[in-house]
């Protein structure tokens, strides 16, 4: 569903992304582990082309959408993103959050896209706020706004960056659960994360980057306890 094939970026003269590969099977769940400045924000950015790659190559459902005459309002209702920090507009509610995009992007009826908001806002829990303010919701609230907001534009894939990182201990349980129920429907996903045992019981299979590489990558029973590569059992050592 998803390919990216050596994939390098750099800022300032800096390699961030070295060459990096990443593939995603249809309904699979991806979980990308690593330490801070590991590049894994970046390789999620470069997927939906919100930082453009400075070589290689990346295919949607066997379509190319890398380079430069490629459509990036449609690249982006495929690949839905759910950021660190939430980003919803505080002068529209819930529902108006999540219709926007909707209205602006797929230009559908404010009643269409009211019906196709509720029931994203139903998915993740949250119908009975559809008319709260951004300013009245917990931070969790938010971010299952922010996920409601990305899963109405039917994505083939949703990508995570770090979605819980911003919230506080006891608000990451709803978040987290949220995904889970994603992934039972059978969303294909890509997560980057520190939440090791959500990538532990939710993923298929668990990336781990350090460096701008790949370092190690398999399903989760041999990615957390029989560690492949040292840099990967001292990361996990440091975490737990």
């Amino acid at each position: 569903m998803l390919r990216a094939h050596a994939i390098w970026k750099s800022f300032d003269g800096i390699d961030v992304l070295k060459g990096v590969d990443l593939h995603v099977q249809e309904r699979e769940c991806v979980c990308i582990l690593g330490p801070s400045g590991s590049g894994k924000s970046t390789m999620l950015r470069c997927l939906n082309r919100l930082e453009e790659p400075d070589s290689g190559e990346i295919y949607l459902d066997g379509q190319k959408v890398s380079g430069p005459s490629v459509d990036l309002n449609g690249l982006r209702q495929q690949l839905g993103m759910v950021f660190q920090s939430f980003n919803l507009y505080p002068h529209l509610n819930a529902l108006g959050n999540v219709t926007l995009a909707l209205r602006k992007v797929k230009k559908l009826a404010r009643p269409e896209a009211d019906e196709i908001a509720i029931k994203a806002l139903d998915t993740v829990g949250l119908r009975h706020k559809a008319d709260a303010m951004p300013a009245t919701l917990s931070g969790g609230q938010q971010q299952r706004v922010a996920i409601a907001r990305a899963i109405a534009l039917n994505p083939k894939v949703m990508l995570f960056d770090e979605p819980t990182s911003a919230l506080d201990p006891e608000l990451v349980g709803s978040v987290i659960s949220t995904m889970r129920d994603l992934r039972t429907e059978g969303m294909t996903m890509v997560v980057v994360t520190h939440e090791l045992r959500f990538a532990r019981e939710a993923a298929d299979k668990v990336v781990f980057m350090a460096d701008g590489v790949e370092v190690a990558k398999g399903p989760p029973p041999e990615i957390f306890d029989a560690p492949p590569h040292p840099r990967l059992a001292e990361f996990l050592q440091q975490v737990s």
